[in-house]
């Protein structure tokens, strides 16, 4: 078989590999469709800890069982397939209330694991997820990315909040979304690619321009600021915006990886008494409502996806990195 494999920054080769033989408890899962995630993009771009090659990456990856261990049914081969990530060790306390996303012990395929930019990988049987209906494989990698959202928005969006994004890359515009589905009144968004600015206000929210978007959102709100910011750029700049616009008393969920570290006006914080709180992936409830919702079709992707075969996986990180006008990246073998 063929597999994408990451050999440091800014390179990457498909190579031969072996077929992969699974285990007792786990399945092979064959790949269909596989997205780039900006953490992949982070991790191609720059040398990371996360992300020590030579790695197979992808996450985001719809597929379908093309062979089963040992205690894991036979009828699963052939099954369609969303994967789900994070492998945790499922008997600590996080795991047992569903917050697989903070074990001490836990991996992500495509970072610990081997991934699927690969025509073929073994996982747990567990973390391959049946995905139902007539949404399309490149649709379908949307999922995790989605949970990602729905599990920032169901902890700090409620009803008739206001909420501001930052950032109108893939996760910025579901974030969007996810404020919707969540109760939001208003989401307002900025981005400085007015092509992404468009594809939130496909999905209801509105632009927000001009040199500080921090004054806009304070004119938008009759000067109180937004109830929720959501930052999914995670930069020093935009750490300072969402503070500047955030209301007093309101919550800023960190998202985005831009930076690994910086400043942050603690004056600020402690002023207007806000929460920040940092975002790491989803639960399990978060994933299975993501499951639920792109397979009811309630998300709508127009004019998101660029597919691209497997073997021009290198070409694609090199064009998102250097912005060329791709919004979501999907691989195919």
């Amino acid at each position: 078989m063929r597999a994408l494999v990451y050999l440091g920054p800014g390179r990457m080769e498909l190579q031969d590999a072996p077929d992969p033989t699974p285990g007792p408890g786990e399945v092979v899962i064959a790949s269909r469709a596989s997205a780039i995630c900006g953490s992949d993009l982070h991790g191609f771009r720059e040398s990371s800890p996360r992300r020590v090659p030579p790695l197979v990456m992808g996450h985001e990856t719809v597929g379908e069982v093309a062979d089963v261990g040992e205690g894991v049914p036979a009828a699963r081969i052939g099954e369609r397939v969303v994967l789900k990530p994070i492998v945790s060790c499922g008997a600590c306390a996080w795991c047992r209330s569903g917050a697989i996303n903070r074990c001490a012990t836990g991996r992500l395929v495509g970072r610990d694991l081997t991934g699927g930019f690969a025509e073929r990988f073994v996982v747990p049987a567990s973390a391959a997820v049946p995905f139902g209906g007539a949404v399309s494989d490149e649709v379908a990698t949307l999922t995790e990315p989605l949970a990602n959202a729905l599990h920032v928005a169901s902890r700090s969006v409620g009803n008739g909040d206001r909420v501001f994004v930052i950032g109108a890359g893939p996760i910025g515009v579901l974030m969007a979304k996810a404020a919707f589905l969540h109760g939001a009144s208003r989401v307002l968004v900025t981005d400085p690619v007015p092509d992404r600015l468009r594809l939130a206000e496909s999905q209801g929210a509105e632009s927000v321009t001009g040199e500080d978007p921090g004054i806009s959102v304070l004119e938008a709100t009759d000067g109180e600021g937004a109830d929720v910011v959501i930052d999914a750029a995670g930069y020093g700049s935009t750490w300072a915006l969402g503070l500047r616009a955030v209301r007093t008393g309101g919550r800023i969920e960190e998202v985005g990886l831009g930076a690994g570290s910086g400043t942050v006006d603690f004056l600020a914080v402690l002023g207007k008494e806000v929460t920040i709180t940092g975002s790491y992936a989803w639960g399990e409830d978060d994933f299975a409502r993501a499951v639920q919702l792109l397979t009811d079709g309630a998300l709508d992707p127009s004019g998101w996806i660029t597919t691209m075969p497997l073997a021009d996986g290198e070409l694609a990180f090199q064009e998102l990195v250097e912005g060329a006008g791709h919004f979501k990246v999907v691989l195919v073998p």
